[in-house]
């Protein structure tokens, strides 16, 4: 079971996050300063899934330090509610190292981090998640590339066209696939009750002859 880890990013300092290298043992708090507003990519649909497992937490009032106690305030409020937890604050601010070092003391683990790069393990490649296409006719992020292009899932039409020449029909010996010809299947043979040429696929064959399927409807009735 992966240990809980909480990452508390005080977006004052740090104005660009993008949080989708972390796996799933994260949660993450923004604080966002009374003048600030959050990331406008949280909102979009290409780009929300930077923001999977976060919570903002605008403060109502301004003033110098101000969001950093909101910070010491959530930091305390985990010591004594969940003192497991493993504590981050991505921030420059080194303001906050000698209340990180007082918990460590007294038996949390708490760090502040300069980047993103810093909690995610130096042996393991982080999956990015590609910024995804918003299809213009039903204005949803479900397009998935496809030869140079992007099919949206959802609507079943083309966000971006395919490049010609990736496709498999222009590429260097492409062989057109047989298509299924019913004649292939069917079986034809002369009725041996309205002498007819006919396909006896819903015939039957019995002492040396077939009946077809229209002789075999009309007789009964």
């Amino acid at each position: 079971m992966k240990s809980k880890k909480l990452l508390l990013v005080d977006l004052e300092n740090k104005h660009k996050v993008d949080l989708s290298p972390l796996d799933e043992s994260f949660r993450a708090i923004i604080f966002v300063g009374a003048n600030q507003n959050p990331p406008k990519a949280s909102k979009k649909p290409a780009t929300a899934h930077r923001f999977s497992r976060v919570d903002f937490l605008k403060i109502s009032g301004s003033g110098k330090n101000a969001l950093d106690f909101h910070i010491a305030f959530e930091l305390g409020r985990t010591f004594e509610t969940a003192p497991d937890t493993q504590c981050f604050v991505l921030s420059g601010d080194k303001g906050f190292d000698p209340l990180l070092n007082h918990l460590n003391t007294n038996g949390m683990t708490c760090k502040r981090v300069e980047s993103i790069a810093e909690l995610v393990p130096s042996n393991v490649v982080p999956v990015v998640v590609p910024d995804q296409v918003v299809c213009p006719h039903c204005r949803k992020a479900s397009t998935i590339p496809h030869h140079g292009g992007h099919w949206c899932s959802n609507c079943g039409r083309f966000a971006a066209p395919p490049d010609p020449k990736l496709l498999p029909s222009n590429q260097k010996g492409y062989r057109e696939p047989e298509r299924y010809r019913y004649e292939d299947t069917a079986i034809y043979s002369e009725c041996g009750w309205c002498h007819q040429k006919t396909d006896m696929t819903g015939g039957i064959y019995d002492d040396g002859e077939w009946m077809c399927g229209g002789c075999i409807a009309r007789y009964a009735r």
